[in-house]
């Protein structure tokens, strides 16, 4: 009886044993299934896909908690296959109409459809934010990558229409005619995102934003800034000495006009710069006034694009 309790005893252990052992070679497997599969996209959407992977926890730098509802434009785009949103977020974008988001280029390109959920309708990002699929991906053809960033806008269809309400809202974009008005030099501008509050920071998952001065193209092309390298397509924001900026993580995200100005409108998508609030390197925006006409004919005629 005792031979037979051990011999069970024993049986029990190997077969735990090799449970165990085999829930670890699935475990393992699945896991460089997924390191291998999933490095296709964005940098952004693939340095938050390391992040996941190496277990690291999951922007606006100088910048302010959002009171809930403020900036019902604003979403986060996340890793679909990553269970909390907050963890998975890896750029911003802009609600255009009920069934299409704005957002940058570089934050979606390479990237397929259903890599991306959609999260809207919060200052918050929980484990249980719903999230929305993307349908189609439109890249501004032009768009001129990785060094010139120039034409950086791309277009989300979703599969579902959002329903809009006091947190969930589009943006009206810039128009030429506005330009002038609302981003005359000095003029503020408010940019919004969940990216990190410090260079090299992770993102975080209060919506934050932080009110930044506009900066002319010269002073933005000056050697001590980015010495040419800004083009007619976009526009500048932020302070001489630094410590106000938009970071990593908020790219694609909306750079707005101040709403004592009037009607808020979408000035800007969250581009490049060169670091965090550094001086004299300012953050570089998608001049958005150029590509309304591009925005509302893809929008109406996706095969176009």
């Amino acid at each position: 009886m005792i031979a037979n309790r051990i011999g069970f005893g024993i049986g029990f252990i190997a077969i735990s044993l090799f449970a165990i052992a085999k829930s670890s070679a699935q475990q393992a497997s699945s896991q460089k299934t997924i390191e291998k599969t999933e490095l296709r996209g964005s940098r952004d959407f693939k340095d938050t896909v390391a992040a996941f992977l190496k277990n690291e926890n999951s922007k606006i730098v100088g910048g302010a908690l959002a009171p809930e509802g403020a900036y019902p434009w604003q979403v986060s785009l996340s890793v679909s296959w990553i269970a909390d949103p907050g963890q998975g977020h890896f750029c911003g974008g802009s609600i255009y109409n009920s069934n299409w988001i704005v957002t940058a280029a570089h934050c979606v390109i390479d990237n397929q459809p259903q890599d991306i959920n959609v999260v809207s309708g919060t200052s918050k990002i929980t484990s249980t934010s719903p999230r929305l699929n993307v349908r189609r991906i439109i890249v501004h053809r032009s768009y001129n990558r990785p060094k010139e960033h120039d034409n950086d806008v791309a277009l989300l269809e979703l599969f579902k229409p959002l329903v809009f309400d006091d947190k969930t809202k589009p943006i009206e974009l810039l128009s030429p005619a506005e330009e002038g008005r609302l981003t005359d030099p000095g003029k503020l501008l408010t940019v919004t995102g969940w990216g990190a509050t410090q260079e090299g920071g992770s993102p975080v998952r209060d919506l934050r934003f932080v009110d930044i001065p506009s900066v002319i193209r010269d002073t933005c092309n000056q050697p001590p800034s980015y010495n040419h390298q800004v083009t007619d397509n976009m526009i500048c924001a932020g302070k001489p000495l630094g410590g106000k900026d938009s970071c990593q993580g908020d790219s694609g995200g909306p750079l707005v006009t101040d709403k004592a100005s009037g009607p808020v409108r979408l000035a800007g998508i969250v581009s490049w710069g060169e670091g965090c609030a550094r001086f004299a390197k300012y953050g570089v925006y998608t001049r958005v006034a150029r590509y309304n006409e591009w925005i509302a004919t893809c929008t109406n005629s996706p095969g176009a694009c």
